[in-house]
């Protein structure tokens, strides 16, 4: 099973009729073509399998760059076939660039459905899937559906594209030798901009805490930063009886001061990833600094006699 795989790209456009391209648009667009196939092999293999994408050479032209992949295995499948267990460099390949199976890659994807949701989506035999758009029937492979739902896939593609929006860049080609399998213009582009992603709440849940005062907030988010022993978080404070108090001088403050509270924890699912928030419900209980020690459980055991 090949380990190795080798594939070009070029920008055009009467910008680079020199041969020449700015190192401020190139760089960013190589390092985005490497997080491509960086992300493709996450989503696909795991930590089965490392893949490394190197600039072989250029030529002229417009301003070509020739690339060579490079997959190794891990230890645990290198002496298995590689086909059982990860996805082997030729298919990523493939599956990225579309070289090889009649250009049907990610760049074709995301150009054949435009930003559109398949009307219907069925799962074939032999892995593959069948989308259904605007009475149109696409035959793709399922590993290639799950690179398109990537977020970090379709973030990657998405800067790669990016010097199109100079002027006078105006293409972005893929070929396979010398023979073109993909072209990207500037009017396919508006369709790799990647769709908003929802944040996802993952839990939800009330529980009660005590917390020592860091901060007080009085702006309009009223994020205060509280401390419950063993870190500090910022809160929402939601409790609007309590803080029109302490805005109204009704309630002061001392080090050391305890609130016991009732606080919602949501955590979500972002583009980013992971993300907490607090907020305050309700403040049960404003608890001053100890002012004097304890000999008893219950202080008034002190004058019970």
């Amino acid at each position: 099973m090949p380990k190795k795989a080798a594939f070009k790209i070029a920008y055009d456009g009467e910008a680079l009729r020199d041969h020449s391209m700015d190192v401020r648009d190139l760089a960013p667009a190589l390092l985005s073509l490497g997080k491509l196939f960086d992300a493709a092999n996450l989503a696909l293999n795991g930590d089965k399998a490392t893949i490394k994408l190197q600039v072989k050479a250029h030529s002229a032209g417009s301003f070509e760059v020739a690339l060579e992949l490079f997959q190794s295995w891990g230890a645990q499948v290198s002496h298995f076939l590689a086909g059982e267990f990860v996805t082997s460099v030729i298919n990523l390949k493939e599956l990225v660039v579309g070289i090889g199976s009649g250009g049907i890659g990610i760049f074709w994807l995301i150009k054949k459905l435009r930003g559109k949701k398949p009307d219907r989506i069925e799962h074939l035999n032999n892995g593959m899937v069948s989308l259904e758009l605007q009475g149109e029937t696409l035959i793709v492979p399922v590993a290639l559906l799950r690179l398109y739902q990537d977020v970090a896939v379709r973030m990657a593609t998405e800067e790669i594209l990016k010097p199109l929006y100079h002027d006078n860049i105006d293409r972005f080609i893929i070929k396979d030798d010398d023979t073109v399998t993909e072209e990207i213009t500037k009017a396919d582009i508006v369709y790799f901009t990647l769709p908003e992603i929802r944040d996802e709440i993952l839990t939800e849940n009330i529980h009660e805490a005590a917390y020592s005062i860091i901060s007080l907030a009085f702006k309009d988010d009223n994020k205060w930063r509280l401390h419950d022993g063993n870190s500090t978080i910022s809160v929402q404070m939601k409790d609007d009886v309590f803080r029109r108090k302490v805005e109204e001088n009704l309630i002061s403050f001392s080090k050391g001061d305890i609130l016991k509270c009732r606080v919602k924890t949501i955590q979500w699912r972002t583009i980013d990833g992971l993300k907490t928030e607090y907020e305050v419900l309700e403040v049960i209980e404003h608890m001053p600094a100890a002012k004097q020690m304890l000999l008893f459980k219950d202080d008034n055991d002190l004058f019970s006699n």
